[in-house]
């Protein structure tokens, strides 16, 4: 399943609600909760080693927020990256 998580700020219920081999795209203001400094840095690094999350690097620009910032296990990518990730996973869920 693929998970588009917009929630700001972003909550350790939803994150929990994420199965093993899950997708995750971090959206909007989301994307301000990968910095490294943030409060679920470690439960995002943890979450890395069973599911792949993923951020849009036009969020990231927008919000003046550079890639060395972020949680090291985050995987940035461009629209063409979403669009491959929405083909792959025939469930989508949204977390607004």
């Amino acid at each position: 399943m693929l998970h588009l998580i917009y929630q700001s700020p972003l909550e350790l219920a939803t994150l929990e609600r994420v199965a093993h081999g899950d997708s995750v795209l971090f959206m909007e203001n989301a994307s301000l909760r990968l910095l490294k400094t943030s409060l679920y840095a470690n439960e995002l690094e943890k979450m890395s080693a069973t599911q792949s999350l993923f951020v849009l690097r036009e969020e990231l620009e927008t919000r003046g927020i550079e890639e060395n910032e972020l949680v090291t296990t985050i995987q940035v990518i461009n629209y063409e990256g979403f669009v491959t990730l929405t083909t792959e996973d025939t469930l989508i869920k949204t977390w607004n």
